[in-house]
């Protein structure tokens, strides 16, 4: 009696070769997507303010700290200063910041500029638009201690 089961040994070779596309196939895909989700820079924006009053110029001075978390570099292209209407002195506000701001990878940079006493008042938040249009939004900072910007 001829027996016409089926044969493991024919087939092994090929079950083996396909589970190995399989498995390449898996980690292919995994390096892409990975690469996808570290190919943008995580940019963080601190803010502090000190306030001068009584003296001989009287403006706010606003520090921003900039600090990219990421192993690719990154630079801010667009520092509006806002009020409820609109935009108070435009890109850079006033040209007082120059553009664009270089941040390395991991590494921070801290930028000053003074804000003018009627626009201290008027003032509701600053945005910060990164090379990757990612928009930061610094709502206005109550006093001397570091404040978080929230992303958008």
């Amino acid at each position: 009696m001829n027996r016409t089961g089926f044969d493991w040994t024919k087939w092994l070779p090929i079950l083996i070769s396909g589970a190995a596309l399989a498995i390449s196939v898996l980690f292919l895909s995994w390096g892409i997507i990975s690469e996808r989700a570290r190919s943008r820079a995580i940019l963080e924006v601190w803010q502090r303010n000190v306030f001068y009053h009584g003296s001989d110029d009287d403006r706010t001075k606003i520090t921003l700290l900039f600090r990219n978390l990421s192993h690719r570099p990154t630079a801010v292209v667009d520092l509006y200063v806002r009020e409820k209407e609109g935009i108070l002195g435009g890109r850079g506000y006033k040209d007082r910041i120059s553009l664009p701001i270089r941040i390395d990878p991991w590494g921070l940079t801290e930028i000053d500029f003074k804000i003018d006493q009627n626009d201290e008042v008027r003032m509701t938040d600053i945005l910060v638009r990164d090379i990757q249009d990612k928009e930061i939004v610094v709502v206005r900072g109550t006093g001397k201690t570091w404040a978080k910007a929230r992303s958008r």
